[in-house]
């Protein structure tokens, strides 16, 4: 479910945006039981003053999306809402054997896919872009034939640093599990918080995590950005959320690169002790910062 106000403002995001992003961020989920998508059932309440064009330009992001992941639209509901948009999808999927959270052992190796922080940090340019600069954002699909709607610069920054880092958040892509739900002792995807989701899989599976900093895979272009906006990259990747990618354990004698999944170990699951390393070497309690659905997000 994403509800205006909360989960999307549609001063940064087009129509078409919010039907790609919806339709992706319930894939993930799919994915993150080590399962593939099938079928989806979306809901949608409207404003009274929603024109045609925005449900056709939002049908299109859906529709854009389904194809990309193969996914079938079977039915749901349109109804109207006084105040803000509520839009919501439904998926259904299958998995041979779904990988849960709760299967993590002292010993296993932690991973994860991609580079995290990306979303958040591309959060922070929009809210940081003069209007015009917005609307050009807005009409983008980031297709591979449409033209450069953006100019030079961003914000300050160059086009080739902010353009990616707005996709991650407006249209993130979600992660393909098929080769890590074969091994994987445990897997979830990283919607609120690299930090409270790796909570997450601790509790379930009654264990804790050491993670090192300096291994944590942070793309060059948010690097940059941060620095530019004078953002701390660690809180970024760590509690920014939104990423979509995947988090996983996997036994220490089956190394990732072995099974052909492109991911980086980030630390390993302990015992008890939950942690992390910076970079120098000084330990510190791992904190579950990140979004959370009731709570102040400040």
């Amino acid at each position: 479910m994403m509800n205006e106000g909360v989960h999307f403002d549609l001063s940064f995001s087009s129509p078409f945006h919010l039907g790609f992003k919806l339709v992706s961020v319930n894939v993930s989920d799919i994915y993150a039981m080590g399962g593939r998508p099938l079928y989806v059932f979306l809901d949608l309440g409207l404003k009274a003053d929603t024109d045609e064009p925005f449900l056709w330009d939002l049908y299109d992001g859906l529709s854009s999306a389904m194809e990309l992941y193969g996914v079938k639209l079977l039915g749901g509901d349109l109804c109207g809402v006084r105040t803000d948009m509520v839009i919501s999808a439904t998926l259904m999927g299958a998995a041979g054997s779904a990988v849960l959270r709760s299967g993590a052992s002292a010993g296993d190796r932690i991973y994860v896919t991609g580079s995290l922080g990306d979303s958040a940090c591309g959060l922070e340019i929009l809210k940081r872009l003069a209007p015009e600069e917005l609307e050009k954002v807005r009409a983008r699909r980031w297709d591979k034939a449409e033209p450069e709607l953006l100019s030079s610069e961003t914000h300050g920054m160059s086009r080739d640093i902010s353009s990616p880092l707005l996709k991650r958040h407006l249209m993130p892509t979600a992660r393909d599990s098929s080769l890590i739900g074969k091994h994987a002792t445990s897997l979830i995807d990283i919607s609120d918080g690299l930090f409270i989701d790796l909570l997450r899989v601790c509790d379930e599976s009654g264990v804790g995590a050491m993670i090192r900093s300096k291994e944590l895979p942070l793309s060059r272009e948010m690097t940059q950005a941060a620095a530019e906006m004078g953002l701390d990259p660690f809180r970024l990747a760590t509690s920014g959320g939104e990423d979509y990618e995947l988090l996983f354990t996997l036994p220490r004698e089956i190394p990732a690169a072995e099974l052909g999944i492109a991911a980086t170990c980030i630390g390993e699951i302990t015992s008890e002790a939950r942690a992390f390393v910076d970079e120098k070497g000084e330990r510190h309690p791992l904190r579950g910062e990140g979004y959370q659905h009731f709570g102040d997000q400040g």
